[in-house]
């Protein structure tokens, strides 16, 4: 009889918005994004000129129909030739889940 407040308690907190059960996992994130660039990418010049070596999921909430907001942060750094150009951006990603699989709206 013990374990039942203790399991309402746990159910209960699992249906709170933004719950990550239910919402894109960090790695969800950052598959939609990779598949969206790629997608985009009709000749492969973006991926190889600007890889991407860091990218960071900084806050998932839900916007209600099935839509997620993931602000994220990129760090990427570019080469053009001998020269090495770099940066950070934060940018807001908007998802949501398709055949199983979640994607990047346009």
């Amino acid at each position: 009889m013990k374990r039942l407040p203790v399991l309402c308690l746990l159910f209960s907190l699992c249906l709170l918005p933004g719950c990550s059960l239910f919402g894109p996992s960090d790695a969800d994130v950052e598959l939609a994004f990779r598949s969206a660039v790629q997608r985009n990418d009709i000749l492969g010049l973006l991926s190889n000129a600007v890889p991407i070596e860091r990218f960071i999921v900084d806050k998932k909430e839900s916007k209600g129909d099935g839509v997620y907001e993931a602000t994220v942060t990129i760090v990427a750094s570019a080469n053009l030739g001998p020269v090495s150009v770099g940066g950070t951006r934060q940018t807001v990603l908007r998802l949501k889940k398709v055949d199983d699989r979640w994607v990047v709206l346009q």
